[in-house]
């Protein structure tokens, strides 16, 4: 069964398929060139079918995530994390540790689709991530959010419920977040950059991270304990270990690794 910009290419009869044209950023696919892209709101994305994933892809030197060093292994451009947790446990400290580390390799852009970029920008100062090479972005609709990114060597989400595909799909849904998450995917795979979606665990379980985990590459997270301390362990991982661990602190110099284990 065809679904999606595989359907609307299919349905256009008579058409041949190097006449018809596809959004870059969400795949729509129309007869002609549209000024505006009616499904993701991207201006200017139409490309003739078949050139949009021909996208010349940006070199940058050999990536490094920080802390997530010790217990990934080797990750090539194009993988997509999920970071997930409770709320408050510590995801966006430890999402922005890893923008920090991995803008010293190229660009990073961060989406604060919760809060404002001002907050998140002074809080990776108070927490000595160095801003070079690190952009902030406010922003919920996917397609916009993918436009940013192109040429950029990472991109963090933070967070995943709150973006959506269309200003008309209220974001947080099931429906929503595995739509929006598919779309990172696929963006991530085309254009070779490193995307992590920070995502929350609801109360009654890991029903968040359920709805997409098997779309990304690694899973990871982020769990408190009684006495403070956090414990980041890799529950997925198709490019290498994936019973990884690491114990942090949150100290005011953000968090902080205590020991890591495999």
């Amino acid at each position: 069964m065809l679904k999606g910009a595989a359907f609307e290419a299919h349905s256009l009869f008579g058409k041949n398929r190097a006449e018809m044209y596809a959004c870059r950023f969400c795949g729509r696919v129309e007869a002609k060139p549209l000024a505006l892209c009616p499904n993701c709101g991207t201006w200017g994305s139409f490309l003739p079918f078949g050139e949009r994933d021909l996208r010349p892809k940006a070199s940058f030197g050999p990536a490094s995530f920080g802390l997530l060093d010790g217990i990934l292994g080797r990750v090539p451009p194009g993988t997509v994390f999920l970071l997930s947790g409770e709320p408050g446990v510590g995801k966006s400290t430890l999402a922005l540790h890893v923008a920090g580390k991995l803008a010293f390799s190229g660009p990073v852009l961060y989406v604060c689709a919760e809060e404002k970029s001002e907050a998140v920008r002074e809080r990776a100062a108070r927490i000595g991530v160095c801003a070079k090479n690190l952009t902030f972005l406010e922003e919920r609709l996917v397609g916009r959010i993918l436009q940013a990114a192109e040429g950029h060597l990472g991109l963090v989400v933070d967070s995943l419920p709150m973006v959506t595909t269309r200003a008309s799909l209220s974001p947080a849904g099931v429906a929503a977040q595995r739509q929006s998450a598919v779309e990172f995917v696929r963006f991530a795979r085309g254009a070779g950059i490193y995307v992590f979606l920070v995502t929350h665990v609801a109360k009654r379980g890991l029903s968040g991270p359920k709805i997409v985990e098997h779309l990304v590459d690694v899973v990871l997270i982020l769990t408190k304990s009684a006495d403070g301390r956090r414990m980041l362990r890799v529950t997925k991982n198709r490019l290498g270990p994936a019973s990884g661990a690491l114990l942090l602190e949150m100290t005011p110099s953000g968090l902080l690794p205590l020991e890591a284990k495999f």
